[in-house]
């Protein structure tokens, strides 16, 4: 089971995950490039997608079911999509294919605060807002506390390839059972993107979140590992 985290996090996002599917299989936590404590100048989904490809080969793993958030769900998606034998199940957690016009202009203005004096906090409120964190003080908390420390410059270079990739044209290649998953007050993906990526990958089903905002796996994560449990085990 390979978990991969989104934008900006690290591998340590997945720990509820971690320790509930240990016992029962062997669990890889990747750190993207440019992330974490992961060295790494080639930010492009390409770059990010033979990484795993690697990793799979360098563990002498022929196919692996696969779990990401946001970004990370997107290098799935390519995975799949470029490389099916490598997937067998994959689990996609709020993320999109593609975004209209107007949903890239709002938030490439949200990310543009970072680039502006005193503006790196007030970037962190307003994604935590549109992000819907449900009840958890302690993840917005810790969201801020990580913002403080982040390379404004190098986060923007990233959000900038997530929204300009148009990765429709490849999803109706996936062949993999594909689980998409939503929170139900998320506002950084909007509803149409789960749709469309719904009716463009044949094997794909999609479960609504109830409370939970952009991290399903930290807000409920009992709630989300059982949703993935009952997936893996179909």
């Amino acid at each position: 089971m390979v978990f991969l985290h989104g934008l900006g996090g690290r591998a340590s996002n997945w720990t509820y995950q971690r320790q509930y599917f240990a016992p029962r299989q062997r669990v890889i936590c990747l750190e993207l490039p440019g992330h974490g404590e992961s060295e790494g100048l080639d930010v492009s989904f390409a770059a990010y997608r033979d990484v795993l490809a690697a990793l799979l080969d360098h563990l002498d793993i022929e196919t692996a079911d696969m779990c990401g958030l946001s970004k990370g769900a997107r290098v799935g998606l390519d995975l799949a999509a470029q490389m099916p034998r490598r997937v067998r199940r994959l689990v996609v957690v709020n993320a999109f294919a593609h975004l209209e016009p107007s949903d890239r202009l709002e938030r490439a203005k949200l990310y543009a605060l970072l680039g502006q004096p005193g503006g790196r906090q007030l970037w962190a409120d307003r994604l935590i807002e549109l992000m819907g964190v449900q009840d958890h003080s302690s993840i917005s908390n810790g969201f801020r506390r990580a913002a403080s420390q982040l390379n404004a410059a190098h986060i923007q270079r990233l959000f900038n390839e997530l929204i300009e990739y148009d990765q429709r044209a490849v999803l109706p290649r996936i062949m993999a059972p594909t689980l998409l998953m939503r929170g139900m007050h998320d506002g950084f993906v909007p509803e149409y993107c789960v749709q469309e990526m719904h009716k463009l990958i044949r094997r794909s089903s999609m479960v609504l979140l109830r409370n939970t905002g952009h991290l399903p796996y930290l807000e409920q994560p009992a709630v989300f590992n059982q949703y993935l449990s009952t997936f893996l085990e179909e």
